[in-house]
């Protein structure tokens, strides 16, 4: 599902932004942006992400914008190891010049930022991402309950067309009888008495190479199923995927087995159904 969700905090020092986009995708893909200089909080908000998102991709996108001058440091051990290389050199060199405190300082090393501890710089991220997320998940919960019904309208009309091919499935059987009869009729030209029997053991056998009866329990179950994971407080995009899936099997093999014309129709429309069920499937979380 698609989302959005932005918040700020603003210090005397700094601000910090976080953006938040999310988009439909099979899996759950998190991609984070701003952290690159600290792998650790990146890691830290990665966890956090994959524990409020099951699934689509979600772009993340942290600004850290600081005032002032940072503050900085001077590193002695590098700045003395300098002083003593370059008293030494010029010795070597028997060099008349000295060199200054500002030629020392500009040596890399000499002078360093004074970066503040990770767990704090976390602390001021940290309910930022949060805001973010949850404003996120309510963009997406909007989005959600549009996409639950519009999945509920479908599946109600899958259900209609299939309470029409099991009405219809349920006098296949006499209608093969009767053609059966009819045929046998015309190619006898009438001079031969029916064997009831035999007429009755042709007709299961047509029967059950075309009955359907199992595929229509289990195209009821999979509609079912869908309708209790649409209910249900736990994601259901992925089960909502598997069930498109069967439904779409189960319609296939009646397809490939029936040989009414009025089922056959039938189904087509529950294939052109369970195609929009699938599409709109892929939407949800």
């Amino acid at each position: 599902m698609t989302g959005y969700g932005h918040a700020q905090r603003q210090s005397p020092t700094e601000t910090i932004t976080v953006s938040i986009k999310t988009l439909n995708h099979k899996y759950l893909d998190v991609r984070i942006s701003g952290l690159e200089a600290h792998p650790a909080l990146e890691l830290h908000a990665q966890e956090l992400l994959e524990k409020e998102f099951s699934r689509g991709r979600v772009e993340v996108q942290i600004k850290i914008e600081r005032r002032g001058l940072a503050p900085l440091t001077i590193n002695t051990e590098i700045a003395r190891a300098y002083a003593e290389a370059l008293q030494k050199l010029r010795g070597d060199l028997q060099l008349a010049e000295s060199f200054s405190l500002d030629t020392l300082l500009k040596l890399e090393g000499v002078l360093q930022r004074s970066e503040e501890p990770e767990a704090a710089l976390w602390e001021r991220i940290e309910p930022v991402l949060k805001e973010a997320i949850a404003q996120a998940k309510t963009s997406r919960q909007r989005e959600g309950h549009l996409l639950a019904d519009e999945l509920l309208r479908l599946i109600g009309l899958m259900e209609r067309e299939l309470a029409e091919i099991e009405q219809s499935a349920q006098a296949v059987k006499r209608l093969y009888k009767e053609r059966l009869r009819e045929r046998v009729r015309e190619l006898t030209e009438n001079t031969v008495e029916l064997d009831e029997g035999r007429l009755e053991m042709e007709v299961a056998l047509l029967a059950e190479r075309s009955d359907i009866t199992e595929e229509i329990a289990r195209l009821k179950m999979h509609l079912q199923a869908a309708r209790t994971a649409l209910a249900g407080p736990e994601p259901a995009g992925r089960l909502l995927d598997f069930l498109a899936q069967e439904l779409a099997r189960e319609a296939n093999t009646i397809s490939a087995k029936a040989k009414d014309a009025q089922i056959t129709a039938r189904v087509l429309e529950m294939k052109s159904l369970i195609e929009k069920f699938r599409e709109q499937a892929r939407n949800v979380e």
